[in-house]
């Protein structure tokens, strides 16, 4: 299967899992008891840019950038520090390039819904949906998109990718 139509699917799979704990029968206390709830107002403030995802996904595909300084880039990256030389195998390799074009409060909150383009050379760009999630404060990248983004180029995924 192709990288664009595997990325496809894996956009649809990863937006139908948001949407899906965002329908479970959670009423508005449940929401509230999360971890580190936000007001919208709170949000709105601490919202990054396109291009500030956009340097966050460059740095976690960097090599010259230390694993140290990675591990709040993607969901899970301190237990699983490995997958920081696959996401950099896939840009490397591949010459994919994931650029945000727009960000969106997602329907959890201190999550967020970005569109972006998966760019390689010779191929058609890939509109694609990544999800980002707040933690402790840091904005990153959700662990079962990294995952998949490697699965589906063929790289093998760290274990801990079984568990996304």
């Amino acid at each position: 299967m192709s990288l664009r139509r595997t990325i496809a699917a894996v956009s649809l799979s990863a937006f139908a899992l948001g949407g899906l704990a965002a329908c479970g029968g959670e009423d508005d206390d449940t929401r509230q008891t999360a971890p580190e709830p936000t007001t919208s107002a709170q949000q709105q403030s601490t919202i990054p840019t396109a291009e500030e995802l956009t340097v966050l996904l460059d740095q976690a595909s960097d090599p010259a950038v230390p694993v140290e300084e990675k591990v709040n880039l993607v969901e899970g990256g301190a237990e699983a520090p490995e997958i920081f030389d696959q996401i950099a195998a896939l840009k490397a390799d591949q010459g994919a390039n994931v650029a945000i074009t727009g960000v969106a409060e997602g329907d959890i909150p201190g999550t967020l819904l970005a569109s972006a383009v998966i760019t390689q050379p010779g191929q058609a760009d890939i509109p694609v949906e990544v999800q980002f999630i707040n933690q402790g404060g840091n904005w990153m990248l959700q662990k079962s998109f990294a995952c998949a983004l490697i699965t589906n180029a063929g790289l093998e995924a760290p274990p801990t990718c079984a568990m996304a």
